[in-house]
């Protein structure tokens, strides 16, 4: 956790006394999940505007809120591969691998569910659709047969989800 109570993943428990090479593999490694756990965060989103369709002060209140949680989460992963390629090119700065912080969800009130949602979403995709593009938008009868299917696997209510 962060000083702000913020689900933090620093790699520097999981990566001390490693090797540049392995640092850079296992940051990559990290950047991908990273990268899985915004995409989720987009369909919850996405399912929830569904969800809550007609309710339309609550569907713009998530928009606002998802739309800065996504963001954040886009800049946060946008320096990480900044810093990789700053760490590619010089290997002596490969320490400071070890000291960068990712916040999934940040901005969310509950951050840790929210990051769990949305790597079961992601699971559920990846087993509905293996060889969809994540850029290709999924449509309202997809994206409700993933809450469902994804619900099944937390065993809730897809409004629960």
């Amino acid at each position: 956790m962060s000083p702000h109570g913020m689900p933090s993943y620093s790699m520097f428990k999981r990566v001390s006394g490693k090797s540049p090479e392995a640092l850079v593999q296992e940051f990559e490694t990290e950047l991908a999940r990273q990268e899985d756990i915004l995409f989720g965060i987009a369909l919850y989103y996405e399912g929830v505007v569904l969800l809550l369709a007609r309710q339309t002060d609550v569907v713009e209140t998530y928009r606002k809120q998802f739309r800065n949680i996504i963001q954040s989460g886009r800049r946060v992963i946008d320096w990480g591969n900044s810093l990789l390629d700053d760490v590619r090119k010089f290997k002596g700065k490969s320490s400071l691998l070890r000291t960068f912080n990712f916040m999934p969800g940040h901005g969310h009130p509950e951050p840790e569910k929210l990051v769990a949602r949305a790597q079961v979403l992601v699971a559920t995709y990846t087993e509905l659709h293996p060889d969809r593009p994540k850029d290709e938008a999924l449509n309202a009868d997809e994206t409700l047969a993933l809450f469902e299917a994804a619900s099944q696997r937390m065993g809730e209510p897809a409004e629960a989800l």
